[in-house]
């Protein structure tokens, strides 16, 4: 879609006149509204007609026997799977991924299903979501598509999560040296499972999966590490040395974006040692007394001054090997 500043350019470049920039600004104003109107007005008429079938089956629900639900259950999966297929055929992949996310969301209401009719109970809370995630997990090789991506592998991080917790805590009870050491294995496991989206992003051609949990697991982890560093900085002695093994995890990081020149996560990782600065300033003016007093006060904003002197230079020399940073 074509903005007026676009245009203006193309203008000013002698490209096109002004009358035709006119005339493309009507034109998309026209198709812009009659899209919106034709999405609001669909979805409005699926909502109605889902909400229809929903309060249908709602009101007969104790009336419908087992056999019939399991069996409609079934007949929507691979109604829906059928017709992902079909689309996907026609070349219309836009509608073939809404069909696929449809049938990764039966797939979970199926689940459901069959522990409500079964009667079955006794396992984990997270167990089902575990199941969930197996099952769908062929559809992520579907080629050329992302939406079931983005929910299948919050779905699996969330049930990874769940079943470390439940099953380490005990453990980590028993081992309170390594228990210590939690934060730092969760930013190392955030890491690692971004190191597997990468491979699966080179591995497996196609596929989307992979590079959604690339960038998934790369979010958590700095989301991870600026709570880390939060806390760490108001933790006097203790929140030091966190605050130290920080330094040590984004030089390396730093390191190795600039070894590959990834310069937007080596940006990130600058942004993040401002952070990083200001919380070793406060943990050390708190620790050495330096905000309790006007000579401290005085030599604390000094120290503070000259980080913010040499820092640009210093970010300068770490960008130097990469282009376009």
């Amino acid at each position: 879609m074509f903005s007026a500043r676009k245009l203006d350019r193309l203008v000013a470049a002698g490209i096109i006149t002004q009358t035709q920039k006119l005339e493309i600004l009507d034109y998309e104003d026209g198709k812009g509204s009659f899209s919106l109107i034709r999405k609001a007005l669909a979805a409005l008429g699926i909502f109605t007609v889902g909400l229809g079938l929903i309060s249908l089956v709602a009101a007969n629900w104790y009336d419908i026997c087992d056999a019939v639900k399991l069996g409609f259950l079934l007949v929507a999966m691979f109604g829906t799977a059928a017709a992902t297929c079909y689309l996907k055929s026609k070349g219309r992949h836009a509608s073939a991924e809404k069909m696929l996310l449809g049938l990764f969301f039966l797939c979970g209401a199926g689940i459901g299903l069959v522990i409500q009719v079964f009667q079955l109970g006794g396992g984990k809370e997270y167990t089902p979501f575990g199941i969930w995630a197996l099952m769908t997990l062929p559809l992520l090789f579907v080629p050329k598509q992302k939406m079931v991506s983005y929910f299948w592998v919050p779905l699996f991080l969330g049930w990874a999560f769940c079943y470390a917790a439940d099953n380490l805590s005990g453990w980590l009870a028993e081992h309170p040296q390594i228990g210590h050491w939690v934060p730092e294995i969760i930013l190392l496991l955030f890491l690692g499972l971004a190191g597997i989206g990468y491979g699966l992003e080179r591995c497996v051609r196609g596929a989307a999966f992979g590079t959604i949990l690339k960038k998934e697991a790369v979010f958590v982890f700095y989301l991870s590490l600026a709570l880390y560093i939060l806390v760490a900085g108001f933790d006097n002695y203790d929140g030091l040395c966190r605050l130290g093994r920080a330094v040590v995890l984004l030089l390396a990081l730093s390191f190795v974006f600039w070894r590959y020149k990834n310069g937007q996560l080596l940006r990130r990782n600058v942004k993040f040692a401002g952070w990083l600065v200001m919380m070793l300033y406060i943990n050390l003016g708190n620790t050495l007394g330096l905000f309790e007093t006007g000579v401290g006060l005085i030599i604390g904003g000094s120290v503070l001054l000259l980080l913010l002197g040499c820092a640009p230079r210093a970010v300068q020399f770490a960008c130097k090997g990469i282009k376009h940073v």
